[in-house]
């Protein structure tokens, strides 16, 4: 007893093969029911409706849990009221264009209408982009500021990220406009990513 008292060692704990295995089992339910929860969250939000609009030509896929839109001035918009702040929003909006009309004409004529009715918006980058079905796109990032409309939230704001995705089929520009919290808007692109591979016209 002095010699175990003096050393600082205890007596070596015996673990018998039927506790060896309880641990074991416990560890791989553990780990099995994890695996489960993952598998049940990511089906859960990865669930889809359809749309389809004959008159327009447009069928698409969007997460179920998303509100669709058809009043305004685009073709359809469906946005994620489950978030917090400002919504993530993808806006699917069609024009008719000239013979001599560019991507870029139309994407000079959307920023100098946005930059009179939203805050700070800024222009960020202009680039190619290719579509599901390989087709050739020209995209253009943006930024601004939104305010909360909300008499409990007055005077929070956020900033929020945008990409347009703009191609021209058959004497019409298809404009996806897509926009997203800072904070998640690099997450949320795999949504408009998917919606993209999903949306014919």
């Amino acid at each position: 007893m002095l010699m175990e008292f003096e050393t600082g060692r205890s007596p070596a704990v015996q673990i018998s093969p039927r506790q060896r295995w309880s641990i074991a089992i416990t560890y791989i339910l553990i780990v099995l029911g994890f695996a489960i929860g993952v598998n049940q969250r990511d089906s859960t939000l990865n669930l889809a409706s359809d749309y389809n609009n004959l008159e327009a030509g447009i069928s698409a896929k969007y997460p179920a849990r998303w509100l669709l839109e058809e009043t305004g001035s685009f073709i359809f918009r469906v946005r994620d009221m489950a978030h917090r702040g400002f919504n993530t929003v993808i806006e699917v909006s069609a024009a008719p264009v000239g013979r001599d009309t560019t991507e870029r004409n139309i994407l000079d004529q959307l920023t100098l209408q946005r930059s009179q009715v939203l805050i700070d918006y800024t222009v960020l980058s202009y680039d190619d982009y290719r579509l599901a079905d390989g087709s050739p796109a020209i995209s253009m990032s943006y930024s601004f500021v939104s305010r909360d409309t909300s008499p409990f939230l007055e005077g929070l704001s956020s900033i929020v990220y945008g990409l347009d995705i703009l191609t021209i089929r058959r004497g019409q520009a298809l404009i996806i406009a897509f926009r997203a919290d800072a904070d998640i808007y690099q997450r949320e692109l795999e949504t408009l990513r998917w919606f993209v591979q999903n949306l014919e016209f």
